[in-house]
């Protein structure tokens, strides 16, 4: 049995090398965007948030772009800029930079959570009056684009929130997920990665996330530890579901049936059926032979931890990419 320090230490080395815990699908460099016109302005008390816009337009829709388990500002810096110039109030909303203390690199943004803990949703509400007023920026059209954990994320505050207009999930799942952080090492299956209202949201919780973990760098099979946790809890199934059947707004799912970090396509089938049974209308894009790599467009790309090929991958993104933009024209009307 390993003691607290030994496992941090391995914990901290697996992260170090590049382990598959981020959940972040590669982001494609390629898109077409007018970069000369937009620029960017930092949103006020959010630390590294920025707004994009195209120069030379009246308000535009917000678009928040919600980065998964890698956190950072990349997922905002790349989209940022490609929505702004489709004519969107893009918003790069960085919230969580992983912190492993001494036992992984130093935290990249020191201002925002370290550990994916009690995620607070009920901080787009806080950024929803920060953007009001903002020269570009119209509050009344409001959408979300998110990647696996981005796409949880989007999907529990469409469930709260009636000013959501349009949601992209690209990803996604249909429960809210245990959080993982240096403070839950010795205390697996006590965190929710999600809050709401001050208080932390009904999760899922894993099998063996510690021990994929000190299994080394691209060896933890992270679909199997999603669904082996859920197979243990069916006693959770009902609160940690996301209640998507109260989104009223107009929501996309993308979703591969070869991913290998969770079954985003299992969830994507599920969401839409909860959502029928409510009478409420979902597109859904289901690529049987794609992975999790399937934002933006472009050609194919390597990214080993997706779990279909780069070919099977760019000809999902290559297809999905178009219905995608049109589903935010369309609810949107930027």
């Amino acid at each position: 049995m390993l003691g607290a320090v030994a496992r941090r230490i391995l914990i901290g080395a697996a992260l170090a090398t590049g382990l598959a815990l981020g959940l972040v699908p590669g982001l494609a460099p390629g898109l077409a965007w007018a970069q000369d016109r937009v620029t960017s302005s930092p949103v006020a008390g959010f630390p590294h948030a920025k707004v994009y816009v195209a120069e030379g337009q009246g308000p535009r829709p917000v678009v928040v772009i919600l980065h998964g388990a890698d956190g950072g500002t990349e997922a905002g810096d790349r989209f940022g800029p490609i929505l702004a110039g489709m004519g969107y109030a893009a918003v790069g909303l960085p919230y969580y930079s992983p912190d492993w203390g001494q036992y992984a690199p130093p935290k990249a943004l020191p201002e925002i959570a370290g550990s994916f803990v009690d995620i607070r949703v009920d901080q787009l509400a806080e950024l929803r009056d920060a953007l009001r007023g903002m020269p570009g920026v119209d509050v009344e059209r409001f959408g979300l684009f998110g990647a696996s954990k981005g796409a949880e994320f989007a999907l529990i505050a469409a469930s709260r929130y009636d000013w959501i207009d349009a949601v992209v999930a690209y990803a996604p799942t249909d429960v809210v997920w245990e959080g993982w952080g240096l403070e839950t090492v010795e205390a697996e299956g006590t965190r929710s990665s999600f809050s709401f209202a001050g208080q932390p949201l009904p999760f899922m919780p894993y099998r063996g996330f510690v021990e994929g973990l000190l299994a080394g760098p691209g060896k933890a099979d992270l679909r199997a530890i999603h669904a082996n946790g859920r197979a243990d809890h069916p006693e959770k199934e009902a609160e940690a579901r996301i209640p998507v059947e109260a989104y009223a707004g107009s929501l996309i799912l993308i979703a591969g049936g070869r991913d290998t970090q969770w079954d985003a396509a299992a969830a994507t089938r599920a969401i839409v059926a909860s959502r029928e049974a409510a009478g409420r209308e979902t597109t859904a894009l289901i690529y049987s032979e794609a992975g999790h790599d399937l934002v933006g467009d472009g050609g194919p790309r390597e990214s080993p931890r997706s779990g279909g090929s780069p070919e099977a991958d760019a000809a999902a993104r290559q297809d999905a990419w178009p219905k995608v933009t049109a589903f935010m024209a369309a609810a949107l009307k930027p």
